[in-house]
């Protein structure tokens, strides 16, 4: 009974409890009035339990997807810097930072989204914040856009400058998200 109790789902235990509870009901509406009187102030106590319960599992799995959603930004990001730091060309490489570029947009959006559930000060706050980690996404696409230009002597010092800016990058979208949990 252990193993079946860890395999079920939240959801599938409320829809136990949510049929055991109208079992039971019923099985008091088979009784006398007085019993009925008696055992429905117990009913819709069991009631009341089970609607806030319902709503933690909700928030609960809600979480998990977000940290789900974010865990797999975050492999695509890892993705792509291993691409660009192997990467043997210029070419691969701005391929591959173009690629982790975006990932990073979708995790700046992200803290957007957290950021627009916030009370209206919070919500501020955050936002201004939100807004300024731009300015090292720009900054890392400023300098791999130089990279485009750079001679094929330079590249390897412009992929230098570029890796520290994506490095920058990351560390305040880290720090953002820490804020913002």
């Amino acid at each position: 009974q252990e193993v079946r109790m860890a395999t079920r789902t939240s959801e599938d235990l409320l829809a136990e409890i949510r049929r055991h509870i109208d079992d039971l009901e019923a099985r008091a509406d088979s009784g006398t009035a007085e019993t009925r009187a008696r055992l429905q102030d117990r009913f819709d106590m069991l009631r009341a339990q089970e609607a806030p319960a319902r709503a933690a599992v909700r928030e609960r799995a809600e979480a998990v997807d977000e940290e789900l959603r974010q865990l797999e930004i975050d492999i695509t990001i890892a993705e792509n810097r291993l691409a660009s730091e192997m990467a043997d060309d210029a070419t691969s490489f701005a391929e591959a930072v173009e690629a982790e570029l975006h990932d990073w947009d979708a995790a700046i959006e992200r803290l957007q989204t957290r950021a627009a559930r916030k009370a209206q000060n919070a919500r501020t706050q955050a936002e201004a914040e939100i807004a300024e980690l731009r300015q090292p996404r720009n900054r890392a696409a400023e300098r791999l856009t130089a990279l485009a230009a750079a001679s094929d002597d330079a590249w390897q010092e412009q992929k230098n400058r570029v890796t520290e800016a994506l490095d920058y990058l990351e560390r305040k979208v880290r720090e953002a998200a820490v804020k913002f949990h």
